[in-house]
């Protein structure tokens, strides 16, 4: 290799170090926004809290400790974390020119809103005392609320939804108890994916679910 090339390789690394940097830090911010939007990893940690055998505590005896331990680790906010993380870079890799909008229109609030409204919602299911939405909607400012109509209802989102895992789960012109259900199935169907995706990383099969 001649002295020349191995500069113009220099050249281009230093160039790519800064651009790499900032394609990181684009993920890692995509990546906090998501998760406190969709607060899977501490709501999961509050379960694992109550009790030391969740997420098999209806069957205590159909996994050794090592994957019961496996199965908490991946499930914990942290272990949820990292299972997004890689999501997001999977999708920056095909969707790189939505980041900024994407990372935007989270910041400004859409992020805050659907994280208070998830965990009003678990909160309700806990305790069964009922949760004023209004009440929590409430909380944001109008930039916030704008922000959070954009991200659920906007099409330029749409990749973002899906990213997100709620999809189309809110629609402007269904009824309140038409999106209350769809909000709670697709959370179902979040919780069911992000468990046996835990499940696989800790050589869990699946017809423990069955037996």
């Amino acid at each position: 290799m001649t002295l020349r090339l191995k500069s113009l390789l220099l050249a281009a690394l230093l160039v790519l170090a800064p651009v790499a940097s900032a394609d990181e830090a684009r993920i890692d911010r995509l990546t906090d926004l998501l998760v406190q939007a969709i607060p899977m990893g501490s709501i999961f940690e509050t379960l694992a809290d109550e009790d030391p055998n969740w997420p098999m505590q209806e069957k205590p005896g159909a996994v050794t400790k090592t994957q019961l331990g496996c199965l908490r680790g991946q499930l914990s906010a942290s272990g949820y974390r990292r299972t997004k993380r890689a999501e997001v870079a999977e999708y920056a890799s095909k969707n790189a020119g939505l980041l900024d909008q994407d990372i935007r229109v989270l910041s400004e609030g859409g992020a805050f809103l659907m994280g208070k409204l998830m965990l009003a919602g678990v909160e309700q299911e806990r305790t069964g005392v009922a949760v004023s939405e209004a009440e929590v909607m409430g909380q944001a400012t109008p930039e916030q609320l704008m922000s959070f109509m954009s991200f659920m209802t906007a099409p330029d989102y749409a990749p973002l939804r899906r990213l997100a895992g709620i999809g189309n789960a809110f629609d402007a012109s269904a009824t309140a108890e038409e999106n209350e259900a769809s909000g709670e199935a697709a959370g179902s169907d979040m919780a069911t994916r992000v468990m046996l995706a835990a499940m696989s990383a800790c050589d869990v099969p699946t017809s423990v679910l069955f037996d």
